[in-house]
């Protein structure tokens, strides 16, 4: 019994989806896959017109799975993309923070965009499956 229940609670979590989400204050109400791929590469500062700073999880499964699902970049891609963006002085990557330095940035600024599972904060704009 409890390895059926610890397989079920496994499973949900595993199979959890990830929510990209903003302050209530942004006025931002939806956003497609490729102005996050823009976004989070560097390539832009706004969506839709509308300032945002995208934040990074430092959660090394969500990092990886928000970019393999959504940019469409390994960890050695993503890697030698911001090496080749840096020498060149084009941009930086953005800021890697815990759940909860997200948490608190997303009630202080409203340009912060991020993503994690199952966010307690923030409104959500599009959910990656």
């Amino acid at each position: 019994m409890k390895s059926l229940l610890f397989t079920i609670i496994f499973t949900s979590f595993a199979f959890s989806k990830i929510s990209v989400f903003i302050s209530h204050n942004n006025k931002l109400t939806k956003v497609s896959n490729k102005d996050l791929a823009n976004l989070y590469l560097g390539k832009t500062d706004n969506i839709n017109g509308i300032k945002v700073v995208p934040i990074d999880s430092k959660n090394k499964k969500i990092f990886e799975e928000f970019y393999k699902k959504v940019i469409k970049k390994t960890p050695s891609q993503l890697h030698a993309y911001w090496v080749k963006q840096i020498f060149q002085g084009t941009s930086q990557p953005p800021k890697r923070l815990s759940k909860s330095a997200i948490r608190n940035a997303i009630k202080k600024g409203s340009h912060i965009i991020a993503y994690d599972r199952n966010p307690k904060t923030g409104r959500i704009l599009l959910t990656v499956k």
